[in-house]
C-alpha cells in the first residue's frame, strides 16, 4: 500500500480531489487531500503574510503527524510549488514526487516569475480584500460550462503572496536521487514552457493530449491510471 499526499493549487482546497481520491483508495492506497491554510473550508485563517512558506511547512507537518514514511507527493498546479518546499523539509519522508501540470521550481522561483503573464491576470482579479487575489475564470483552466460553473460554486480567494514568495535556497536539491514525475495537460498550453524545462532538469515528463489543466476533475481515470503506474 502506497500513501499518496494530494496538494491542491490556486482557490481550491482538498476538495479538487474528490473524484481521483475514491479511485485510488479502491486500488488500496491510503490518501491524504489536505486543505492548505486560507483557502476553501480554512479561507478564514487567510492572511496576507500566508505564503508558500507556510503551506509547504503544513505539508510536511502532516506527513509528520500521520506518521507517513516513502509518501508520493503529488502537486497540481501551485501545489508543485508546495510540494517541492515540502519535500525539502520532510526529508526521508517523501519518496517519489510528482507534478500534475504544475509549477516545478527551484531556487528563488516564484508561481509569478516561472509564469510572468499570472501576476497581470492576478492584478485584474481583485478579491475581497487588498492582499487577496479573486479566482480567475475556471473556463480559461480548461473547463466547459457545467465544469466551470460548479468550480466557481467551490473555489476561494486566497493571498496573493503565496504566488509571490520564491522557493527557498536549496530547496530542489532533496529531488536529487528522487524519482521525480512531470504529467503535462497537452491539451491546454499553460504549463508547455514549465514542462519543458522539467525534462530538462532530468524529470520523467509524460504528456496527456486529452487532458485540460483540471484534468484532475475532467478525466480523473486516466491520472488514477498513470498514478498507479508509478507504484507498480
Amino acid at each position: 500500500m502506497a500513501t499518496f499526499v494530494l496538494v491542491h493549487g490556486s482557490w481550491g482546497g482538498g476538495w479538487v480531489w474528490d473524484r481521483l481520491r475514491p479511485l485510488l483508495e479502491d486500488a488500496g492506497h491510503r490518501v491524504l487531500t489536505p486543505t492548505l491554510t486560507g483557502l476553501a473550508e480554512r479561507h478564514d485563517l487567510s492572511a496576507p503574510d500566508v505564503g508558500l512558506g507556510v503551506h509547504a511547512r503544513e505539508v510536511a507537518e502532516l506527513l509528520e503527524s500521520e506518521g507517513v514514511v516513502d509518501a508520493i507527493l503529488v502537486g497540481h498546479s501551485y501545489g508543485g510549488m508546495v510540494i517541492t518546499g515540502a519535500a525539502a523539509l520532510a526529508g526521508d519522508r517523501v519518496g517519489r514526487v510528482v507534478y500534475v501540470d504544475a509549477f516545478a521550481p527551484v531556487t528563488g522561483e516564484s508561481a509569478f516569475t516561472m509564469l510572468p503573464w499570472l501576476e497581470q491576470a492576478f492584478a485584474e482579479s481583485p478579491g475581497p480584500a487588498a492582499w487577496e487575489v479573486a479566482p480567475l475564470d475556471p473556463g480559461l483552466l480548461g473547463a466547459d460550462d457545467e465544469g466551470a460553473a460548479w468550480l466557481s460554486s467551490r473555489m476561494t480567494p486566497m493571498a496573493r503572496f503565496t504566488h509571490e514568495e520564491p522557493l527557498g535556497p536549496g530547496s530542489e536539491e532533496v529531488l536529487v536521487g528522487r524519482p521525480v514525475t512531470y504529467i503535462y495537460c497537452a491539451d491546454q498550453a499553460l504549463f508547455t514552457d514549465i514542462a519543458a524545462a522539467a525534462e530538462k532538469r532530468g524529470f520523467h515528463v509524460l504528456a496527456l493530449p486529452k487532458i485540460t489543466h483540471v484534468g484532475l476533475l475532467t478525466n480523473p481515470h486516466i491520472l488514477e491510471r498513470e498514478l498507479l503506474k508509478l507504484v507498480g
